[in-house]
């Protein structure tokens, strides 16, 4: 099995997961890719990355991380010229964005980190690296919170941030998606990942967030979200929604005579979300078209 195989399956079948980790493991993939084609010209080889591009983008449809690493790579790849100019093009172009998204994720962690309450739980879902990221930061900062991570069913994410988290010295609970409201009293704030962020600020992310937004409403508590910049949904998007994947059911359970639905992602509309937190600053979703016209002009 090729590299541009092996990275479709392994992000169809959620071996990588995460909206950073599955961008970089395409971007990776385009990479890689493109040094094992033997094309006669340009013209065949933008084709041939063409339909690697779209194996890619169609193994999960709802993380636009994916499409958009895809098509920040893709655009480097110039129309003439020889074979191995378009090669090199798009061997530093996925070099150079998985660069920016590791450092991106480190931006925003700096950036987040103020927002932390000193004292009292955070509360967040499924598994993030910008999340995680803000409350590392927060946590060397010498701030007192603890970290409260739902564990993310069917395939259990949270466990993977509250390891990272406890890894780093922070202190953290994990508990089930469902005991989330009742364990949030002393709750000073929310944060989650994004694999979505839509034209109008509203965001697309694992299922269970509308839930937590819904409990930081009510709770009178901050929701915040934390999005590197390639997780909006690009200027040539607007007006559109993500679909939300659902994936098979066996993942949830197998019942005789019982039908098991299994959606991934929920979303969570603007006016519930305090701030998106970029490597940028932080945002209001109101902002979201402005924010995306300066960064994703031309995807």
């Amino acid at each position: 099995m090729g590299a541009l195989d092996s990275a479709v399956r392994a992000i169809a079948s959620m071996r990588v997961r995460g909206a950073g980790r599955i961008a970089r493991c395409a971007a990776e993939a385009l990479g890689r890719h493109a040094t094992t084609l033997h094309s006669n010209n340009v013209a065949a080889f933008r084709r041939e990355m063409k339909a690697a591009a779209k194996k890619l983008i169609d193994a999960r449809p709802t993380a636009v991380s994916l499409s958009n690493a895809v098509g920040l790579v893709m655009r480097a790849m110039p129309r003439k010229g020889t074979v191995e100019g378009a090669r090199k093009a798009i061997v530093c172009a996925s070099r150079e964005f998985c660069k920016a998204s590791d450092s991106a994720v480190e931006k925003v962690g700096e950036k987040g980190a103020g927002l932390v309450p000193t004292s009292g739980k955070v509360m967040t879902i499924c598994n993030s690296s910008a999340v995680v990221s803000v409350l590392v930061h927060a946590g060397k900062a010498g701030k007192g919170f603890e970290a409260y991570a739902c564990e993310t069913r069917p395939k259990f994410q949270g466990r993977i941030t509250a390891r990272e988290l406890a890894r780093n010295g922070v202190p953290t609970t994990i508990i089930v998606d469902s005991a989330s409201r009742y364990l949030f009293d002393g709750v000073k704030a929310v944060f989650v990942g994004a694999d979505a962020v839509e034209w109008d600020g509203s965001v697309v992310n694992k299922i269970g967030t509308l839930q937590l937004a819904a409990c930081a409403r009510d709770f009178k508590v901050p929701f915040y979200v934390c999005a590197e910049s390639y997780k909006f949904c690009p200027p040539s998007q607007a007006g559109a929604r993500r679909p939300i994947e659902e994936r098979d059911p066996r993942e949830v359970a197998s019942i005789p005579g019982v039908r098991v639905r299994n959606p991934v992602f929920d979303r969570t509309p603007p006016e519930m979300i305090a701030r998106i937190i970029t490597e940028h600053g932080a945002i209001r979703p109101r902002d979201t078209e402005i924010y995306v016209g300066k960064h994703l002009e031309g995807l």
